[in-house]
């Protein structure tokens, strides 16, 4: 299951400005020339989807816990003897104090609940939520709940253990990504120095490095170093980027 991300307005302006810095510099440092940034414009599309990559991956975390806490106030309203449709209801009144009007746990409870109300099933509203949404552990649950509603199984039960799962996966991941994380910004430090070492000897030594520039090896060597430079990001955002 993949979801298309989309960006709206001021996403798309902020990216394109962004792009067009990081251009530029590229530019005067590894060419003293602005002459190359058409051509390195042509590799905005793959800056696009990076970043749409890693707006679906906050939103997949975001919309993850959000559902999990909404969970957990569904199943203790079972616990209740509220029915499960009441206890949807009374979720998205607990996640929007909780998270706001705006966000999109909210957004999507909502939806949820404005569709049982016109008499859809829940547990089909439900299905139709997990394939929106496009996050395995969401659809995972949407099955079972459909499973125990068909087979009268208790609600409060099958919630529980599914709340728990969930729990322990997020707990896990977090665990993961604790470990990674001051690992991930040595990375991301290390990243700076090599253009920061080129921006240093053009503003205090220009003609120890003014050989690699203006002539056809120094350009050749300068693309090379630009490409090696960029495949090392690359490579040490896809190591980070784990899954469990």
């Amino acid at each position: 299951m993949n979801r298309k991300e989309h960006m709206n307005a001021k996403e798309w302006i902020l990216c394109i400005i962004v792009y067009a810095v990081v251009c530029a510099l590229a530019a005067w440092l590894f060419y003293d020339s602005y002459i190359p940034v058409p051509v390195l414009a042509l590799f905005f599309p793959l800056f696009v989807k990076a970043v749409k990559k890693s707006k679906g991956r906050r939103r997949t975390e975001e919309l993850t816990e959000g559902f999990l806490k909404a969970l957990m106030s569904v199943s203790a309203s079972l616990s209740a003897g509220i029915s499960p449709e009441n206890a949807f209801m009374a979720a998205g009144a607990d996640m929007e104090k909780l998270y706001g009007r705006r966000s999109e746990i909210v957004k999507e409870l909502a939806l949820i609940n404005s569709r049982v109300k016109t008499g859809r099933r829940l547990g089909e509203v439900l299905k139709e939520f997990a394939k929106r949404v496009s996050i395995p552990e969401i659809y995972d649950f949407s099955i079972v709940f459909g499973v125990a509603g068909e087979n009268g199984s208790d609600f409060s039960t099958v919630i529980g253990t599914c709340v728990n799962i969930m729990e322990t996966k997020r707990q896990t991941e977090s665990d993961a990504r604790l470990t990674l994380r001051s690992k991930q910004y040595e990375q991301r430090v290390m990243c700076i120095i090599p253009p920061g070492i080129i921006a240093y000897l053009k503003l205090s030594s220009g003609g120890f490095i003014g050989v690699l520039y203006h002539n056809v090896f120094g350009i050749i060597v300068m693309t090379c170093c630009l490409a090696i430079y960029v495949l090392a990001i690359y490579l040490s955002e896809k190591i980070g980027d784990i899954a469990v």
